[in-house]
């Protein structure tokens, strides 16, 4: 029986994984929910798709008045070159990827909407073969153990009574809270996490 070996080949393990999921956004003057879905690493070095909402004002009118959040996620390897400085090479579907390889996820989200998004909330889950690190951006997000439930990083936990910070090995997700995203602005969020 042949033996599979999901770091040679990396969207074997993932090629289920819902990577993120943009939450909910508000528009001045209107609140837009959001959701869309990726996975990676992807076979192309970015995953183009964009997520549709639409106003809650119109939601109940019965008009359709469709806006727009456009999204771009990417997986890079980071590497070092012969300078000794960082590289990030990014994933395809000739990647191998091996146990204590750094992986860097990047989100990109663009306001196509005719308004100012005033708040939006973008979640960035976790793959099972990866483990979260310490280097996430922006700073001071929201983390999760289990996946629905988040609190600002670290978070923290009881273990025999007493209050613990709970390892990064056992996140499931991240969560920010992106504020004032202009007419065709662009927001990244990133996170680096090592392969198990």
């Amino acid at each position: 029986m042949k033996k599979i070996n999901h770091l040679a080949s990396p969207f074997t393990a993932w090629s289920g994984h819902r990577l993120f999921q943009v939450v909910a956004g508000t528009l001045i003057g209107a609140m837009v929910v959001t959701q869309a879905s990726a996975m990676l690493p992807t076979p192309e070095p970015a995953l183009d798709g964009s997520a549709a909402v639409q106003t809650a004002a119109n939601a109940n009118s019965g008009k359709s008045n469709v806006q727009a959040v456009n999204t771009k996620i990417t997986a890079s390897l980071i590497g070092v070159d012969a300078n000794g400085q960082e590289t990030l090479v990014p994933v395809d579907a000739n990647t191998r990827l091996q146990s204590g390889n750094v992986v860097e996820y990047q989100g990109f989200f663009t306001n196509t909407n005719t308004d100012r998004v005033r708040k939006m909330t973008v979640t960035l889950t976790i793959p099972e073969q990866v483990e979260l690190l310490r280097v996430v951006s922006p700073e001071f997000p929201y983390g999760s153990a289990d996946g629905e439930t988040f609190a600002r990083m670290p978070l923290r936990g009881r273990v025999d009574n007493q209050l613990q910070e709970i390892p990064l090995q056992y996140y499931k997700a991240v969560r920010w809270d992106i504020e004032g995203v202009g007419l065709n602005d662009t927001v990244m969020v990133k996170y680096r996490a090592k392969v198990k």
